[in-house]
């Protein structure tokens, strides 16, 4: 019955973050200093995945970017087994860095629940599914290759 619960949550929560992913990159930072990193938004290429090379404009890039990371987080997402049996739920905005030579470094999670107990719990599954990401090919920006930011929100949801 636990699979079962968990299959179901985890299509409810892939619903939820389908909904969240349209309204991330009003969350990711607008002031970037190129010499540090360039906001997802604003990168005028973005890092890919492998099988997006393929894109002819950005906006396929950017599109087939979001339904790549939407596959992954269904395929790595499990609701954490303490959050089923404690009621716990939250938004988590996680915000990572692709760097350079395409690795995801500097990973921050901030959940939104009051308990620390319960963030923690929430922010660990969250860091986790992001970490398991690919190397990417590396974003550009006027030309040269450079750290992209890249945020998005992932709701953890019982109903």
């Amino acid at each position: 019955m636990l699979k079962t619960t968990q299959t179901k949550f985890r299509t409810i929560v892939l619903l939820f973050f389908l909904f969240s992913i349209i309204t991330s990159f009003t969350n990711v930072e607008k002031n970037t200093s190129i010499e540090d990193f360039i906001a997802f938004e604003v990168t005028e290429e973005v890092p890919l995945f492998k099988g997006c090379d393929g894109s002819s404009s950005r906006k396929e890039a950017v599109e087939c970017f979001n339904k790549k990371m939407m596959n992954h987080i269904k395929r790595n997402f499990t609701y954490p087994e303490e959050a089923l049996e404690n009621n716990i739920q939250g938004r988590v905005e996680v915000s990572f860095i692709i760097n350079e030579v395409g690795i995801v470094k500097d990973i921050q999670a901030n959940a939104s629940n009051e308990k620390a107990n319960e963030k923690k719990i929430l922010e660990t599954e969250a860091i986790r599914i992001v970490s398991l990401l690919p190397k990417f090919t590396p974003g550009k920006h006027q030309g040269k290759v450079v750290n992209v930011k890249y945020g998005l929100p992932i709701t953890f949801k019982m109903m």
